[in-house]
């Protein structure tokens, strides 16, 4: 059993790259644009392994920052004319300072007052989108704009080679100074200080990565559907994304990515059982998270005791 976890905690990324790389040579046209929206997603989950699981910070707010990269990339290409390249970086780059601005208020919030800060964040986005008609054509949706690629394979390929990147890089930062220093920030804020750690600097870097990986969603999100609208940036959805990283393990980088991919393609699966759907749906991720907790108990309990022991 433990040659298996080992065996899995070293090459278990690869194994679900290589699948994902295999997917559209045995899905219909459906099934494989939700396996791309489930990697869609992994993408601006594995930011939230940074913010959440790394560094302790909860957010409801994740929707909004998807919605602030998939709307400034297609607006850069419609309004401005700029091509998908730059237009991603732009939409990258915009979306990584409205999350650092975003973190100057985790400054002085934890808890339920940071959670209720991001929640009104991601209204006041919405509502914004929904009224700046003139810019984000509001309620009647923005489409219009190019995908990042010409094909639809295309994106699909360099998704999931940006998603294999991107995991990879995650967990050297929670392996990195700056991610013990995040660990440090989660466990206890005063005690860090004390050791060293620069509290602010942590914060503002953990968010900025993760609204510069939910940025890269967003792009990814606009060049898959190639319409935008603002009643698909909800707290539900944020909401969604929280259960997946959640599900994922909180800090486990591959947990999160294949957490992400079976929340996404689950409904879709269980699509056949009509009004059913939803209520199975919560059951089997009701049953998912009591069994995860029950094993996480017990995981820190035999920690504890190995080191009351030592």
């Amino acid at each position: 059993m433990n040659n298996l976890r080992v065996f899995w905690n070293r090459y278990g990324l690869l194994i679900v790259a290589v699948l994902l790389l295999l997917v559209p040579q045995f899905t219909t046209q459906y099934e494989f644009y939700v396996v791309q929206r489930g990697v869609q997603n992994a993408m601006l989950v594995l930011g939230l392994v940074i913010l959440i699981g790394y560094t302790g910070l909860m957010t409801l707010g994740s929707a909004a920052l998807l919605a602030t990269g998939a709307y400034t990339y297609g607006i850069l290409l419609l309004r401005l004319g700029w091509p998908p390249l730059l237009g991603t970086i732009g939409a990258v780059l915009v979306t990584t300072l409205v999350g650092t601005l975003l973190g100057f208020p985790a400054f002085r919030l934890s808890g339920p007052f940071l959670v209720v800060t991001t929640v009104g964040f991601g209204e006041i986005v919405r509502i914004l989108i929904l009224n700046w008609e003139p810019l984000t054509r509001g309620p009647y949706g923005l489409s219009g704009f190019r995908a990042v690629m010409p094909t639809t394979r295309g994106v699909y390929y360099v998704m999931v080679v940006v998603l294999a990147l991107l995991a990879v890089v995650t967990e050297r930062i929670g392996r990195s100074r700056l991610g013990l220093a995040m660990k440090a920030v989660k466990e206890d804020e005063v005690a860090a200080e004390v050791m060293g750690v620069n509290v602010r600097r942590v914060k503002l870097i953990s968010n900025a990565l993760t609204a510069a990986l939910a940025g890269l969603s967003g792009v990814f999100l606009a060049s898959l559907t190639g319409y935008l609208n603002p009643d698909s940036f909800t707290a539900n959805e944020s909401t969604t994304y929280l259960l997946m990283v959640v599900m994922g393990g909180m800090s486990n980088v591959v947990g999160s990515v294949i957490s992400s991919l079976f929340v996404t393609v689950l409904p879709e699966v269980l699509r056949f059982l009509a009004e059913s759907r939803l209520l199975v749906y919560s059951l089997i991720l009701l049953v998912y998270l009591r069994i995860y907790h029950v094993r996480s108990s017990k995981a820190r309990a035999k920690s504890a005791g190995s080191r009351g022991r030592s």
